[in-house]
C-alpha cells in the first residue's frame, strides 16, 4: 500500500513538473534558434553573431515578438515636455536584460517582418519582450499579440520609461 501511495505521489509530481515546463513555452513555433546574443536595437537581436566595428555581424536576425520599442535614434517627451533619448534607453535596457547570456528564440507560426523571423525569445527564464514592456521601454504590440497588454498597463500606471 505504501509503495502505491509513493508511486501515485511521484506520478503527480512528474505530471506537475511537465505541465509547468510546457506552460513556459510559446504555444506554437516553427523553429527554435538559440545561441549567444548581439543586440541590434530595442526591437531586434542577432543570435550567433558577434559585435564588431559597432555593429552585429554574422548571426541570425530576429525581430522580438509582441513588443515595439522606439527606434535607436528616436526621442520621447516626458510629462514635463523634456525630450530624452528613449530609443537609446530601450537598446541599453535590452542589453542589460540579456547581459552576456545566450537566448532561445521560438519562431512564431512562420511570421516574418521584412524577411526577418519574428520570435519569442527567452534568456534564462525571462521573456525578453515582456521585460522590455514591463520596464516601459517598449509598447505591447496589439497587432501581433495581446500577450503583454497587462504588462504595458502596469508600466503606464507606474509611469516608467516612455510613459514618464
Amino acid at each position: 500500500m505504501r509503495k502505491i501511495r509513493m508511486l501515485n505521489t511521484f506520478k503527480l509530481w512528474v505530471g506537475t513538473v511537465c505541465a509547468l515546463a510546457a506552460a513556459t513555452l510559446p504555444a506554437a513555433s516553427d523553429a527554435v534558434i538559440s545561441g549567444p546574443v548581439c543586440v541590434v536595437d530595442g526591437n531586434r537581436i542577432q543570435i550567433g553573431g558577434e559585435f564588431r566595428d559597432g555593429s552585429c555581424w554574422g548571426g541570425i536576425d530576429i525581430v522580438l515578438h509582441g513588443s515595439t520599442a522606439p527606434g535607436p535614434s528616436e526621442t520621447c517627451f516626458n510629462k514635463a515636455g523634456i525630450e530624452w533619448p528613449c530609443g537609446e534607453a530601450a537598446t541599453k535596457r535590452l542589453k542589460a536584460i540579456i547581459r552576456l547570456a545566450s537566448a532561445t528564440c521560438y519562431h512564431i507560426d512562420g511570421e516574418f517582418e521584412n524577411g526577418v523571423p519574428i520570435a519569442t525569445c527567452l534568456t534564462g527564464r525571462k521573456d525578453i519582450s515582456r521585460e522590455l514592456v514591463l520596464s516601459g521601454l517598449a509598447k505591447a504590440d496589439g497587432h501581433k499579440s495581446n500577450r503583454y497588454a497587462l504588462d504595458a498597463e502596469k508600466a503606464k500606471r507606474r509611469r516608467l520609461g516612455i510613459w514618464k
